[in-house]
């Protein structure tokens, strides 16, 4: 048994006078390898920036998929509508009296109907604003004052220290019917002096009107085939889903405001 323990010993045990070393060139890359690895290290690279690439790419066209979806805007083409609209002369006009009124983290619409400066918007925009700024499209911007609330017409009538301010004119007399064709101008979403058009769906203590709306469209006036505002948006209705029917803008008809038929 001693003899087959030793003899199992000596068999796996090295002998170093029999082992021989590897040549040094077993060491090293062939130059022909070193490239090849290089190569191989840039394809990969560049793969994987065309990956990155294609993945945001991908993520982008969801996410504004999604927005468009949210807003039921269908590939935006409520802007191309209305840089067609803003090509005419008289609709360039109409804008110049648009104005955004802003305050802490809220935006809406206004207009002006005075050239000393009389800013109609809704109540609810300026509701809360501790200061309030007018600003016009040209960049002038001032600060307002309440002049009069009608918290149940949700309107309110706002005073800036103007002179020779582009204004738009209050229709006076109700001679608008349903079917007529209107013009709304407003901020929705994140843009300015969108222009929107459509028609007069109702006609009534309030104003329908098929022009999209939008939020940020609050406040904007409702304009007439003549150029005179003939009501101030306040709200949109939401169809109940799978009704078929479609959401219509509301409207303050002017001659429901009494300072303004009062003139």
């Amino acid at each position: 048994m001693e003899n087959e323990q030793n003899n199992l010993n000596d068999d796996t045990t090295p002998n170093e006078d029999n082992i021989e070393e590897p040549p040094l060139e077993a060491f090293l890359f062939d130059e022909e390898e070193n490239e090849k690895n290089a190569r191989k290290k840039k394809q990969r690279a560049f793969f994987g920036k065309i990956t990155a690439f294609t993945i945001a790419i991908a993520m982008l066209l969801t996410v504004l998929g999604v927005w468009v979806q949210v807003f039921n805007l269908p590939s935006f083409s409520f802007l191309k509508k209305s840089n067609e609209l803003s090509q005419v002369e008289n609709i360039q006009n109409y804008k110049k009296a648009v104005v955004t009124i802003e305050g802490g983290n809220s935006k809406g619409t206004g207009f002006n109907i005075d050239s000393n400066g009389r800013i109609i918007t809704n109540h609810h925009v300026i509701d809360g604003m501790s200061s309030i700024l007018v600003v016009f499209p040209d960049g002038e911007f001032y600060k307002a004052e309440k002049k009069e609330t009608y918290e149940k017409l949700d309107i309110a009538l706002l005073e800036i220290d103007g002179k020779d301010l582009p204004h738009l004119d209050i229709q006076q007399e109700r001679n608008w019917k349903t079917g007529g064709n209107i013009f709304v101008i407003g901020n929705p979403l994140a843009y300015s002096q969108i222009v929107m058009e459509g028609n007069i769906t109702a006609s009534g203590d309030l104003l329908k009107i098929s022009a999209p709306i939008e939020k940020g469209n609050s406040g904007s006036p409702v304009i007439d085939n003549k150029g005179k505002v003939i009501g101030v948006v306040y709200a949109k209705t939401l169809p109940k889903l799978g009704s078929g029917e479609e959401s219509e803008g509301l409207a303050v008809p002017v001659d429901k405001i009494p300072e303004l038929t009062q003139e």
